[in-house]
């Protein structure tokens, strides 16, 4: 058996992952990555790339403490995709600098007022109906529509920005791991028979997969829940749009980003209530309410010759009680393991910034250069073995068998 020595191992290549690894290596650690299957192939492809700043949990006009907590990250990405920030993503594609909201009937006195307040820092701007874009100047919409200041990132391009620098560092595990300990500290993670590597730290963000980890660290806590979601996708000749359909409930009617199949095709990727409330609907009755919906909210917008899928996944996050949405980002440290989850894509830097606070005050120490380099050799001799591919974009899973 092969040994490899690092400073610190992370498992799962999620968003989570990907961030905290690029971010330790450039801080000078060593630090490798492993994923038991492809890159960012669970939850991160399931998300619709948008950068929450808050508003959405403001429908009820109260700024609430998930507002409140992600309200600044918005800016900290752009700070990373203008190439100033504290990861360099400017070979990310942003969909769309900001979203849409618009109400299919008046907003309550109490939400108009609190849109037009300070609370928002202007995150939230009405738009004038000669300043709509091209798709509202419907004369069929009746309702108000407000620009909201959050960017919608392309996750693949992400996804790719994220591994690329430090792909050498990142290694696909497989099904079979095996953990070993030293006085109660975790020593090593051996994958199937030929390789064990040997870390002083240990990061935990697979996501749902933590679970399980957890199980096999036999570790009870944190206790993890699952938000379930199907999401709604329809393939065809579509408008771009990135918005939120809201009404009288405090959550969005329907979340809509657009992406862009390899035919050329628009893909538009849907949640909101209708992915909420649609968990335990069959796939066909949930694509005949979304149509019915859809076809209610925007009377205008033409869906025939429209291909439609749904997409399970659940939201993996700390337990809450009731299964209550986490407010903030999540890290909890047992000796030298840490269990992460960013609980929201938009709220990955402050995790990671917990993460690295936290090594940090434990004294973690990088390793020599000359370490580095012998580690990294041994893992380029293995490349052909433990190589991680980048999986495929939902659009592309979701759609080419029938296209």
């Amino acid at each position: 058996m092969q040994n490899i020595q690092t400073d610190i191992i992370i498992i799962g290549a999620g968003i989570a992952g990907l961030w905290l690894h690029h971010r330790l290596n450039n801080l000078g650690y060593h630090a490798i990555l492993i994923e038991k299957n492809s890159i960012g192939s669970q939850q991160t492809l399931s998300s619709q790339g948008i950068i929450h700043g808050g508003a959405k949990y403001t429908l009820n006009g109260i700024f609430s403490n998930a507002a409140s907590a992600i309200a600044d990250m918005p800016q900290r990405w752009l700070d990373c995709i203008n190439g100033e920030g504290e990861i360099d993503l400017t070979n990310t594609q942003v969909l769309s600098n900001h979203q849409l909201m618009w109400s299919t009937q008046g907003l309550s006195s109490k939400l108009t007022s609190f849109f037009s307040s300070k609370a928002l820092n202007g995150k939230i701007l009405p738009l004038k109906k000669e300043d709509y874009p091209s798709f509202f100047q419907s004369s069929k919409f009746k309702g108000n529509l407000y620009q909201l200041n959050e960017p919608v990132l392309d996750i693949p391009s992400l996804i790719i920005n994220l591994s690329s620098k430090w792909n050498h560092r990142i290694i696909q595990a497989g099904e079979e791991m095996n953990f070993s300990f030293n006085d109660q500290k975790l020593e090593s993670i051996s994958i199937e028979q030929n390789l064990k590597i040997i870390a002083k730290e240990f990061i935990l963000t697979s996501g749902e997969g933590t679970e399980q980890i957890l199980k096999e660290l036999s570790l009870d806590t944190p206790k993890m829940q699952r938000r379930p979601l199907q999401m709604v996708l329809a393939k065809g000749c579509l408008p771009s749009l990135y918005a939120h359909c809201i009404g009288a409930s405090t959550k969005p009617i329907a979340t809509i980003t657009t992406h862009t199949h390899s035919d050329g095709d628009s893909v538009w990727y849907i949640g909101g209530n209708i992915a909420e409330n649609g968990v335990n609907e069959n796939k066909n009755a949930l694509i005949t309410h979304t149509k019915n919906t859809l076809q209610s909210a925007l009377p205008w917008i033409e869906l025939e010759n429209i291909q439609w899928e749904t997409h399970c996944v659940n939201r993996a996050e700390p337990s809450q009680k009731d299964k209550a949405r986490p407010d903030t980002a999540f890290l909890q440290t047992y000796n030298n393991i840490h269990i992460g989850w960013p609980t929201k894509l938009a709220l990955t830097p402050n995790l990671a910034g917990q993460t690295i606070q936290r090594l940090q005050d434990k004294k973690t120490e990088c390793s020599s250069a000359q370490a580095q380099n012998e580690s990294d050799q041994q893992l380029q001799s293995l490349a052909s073995s433990f190589s991680a591919n980048i999986s495929e974009s939902l659009w592309e899973r979701a759609f080419d068998a029938k296209s």
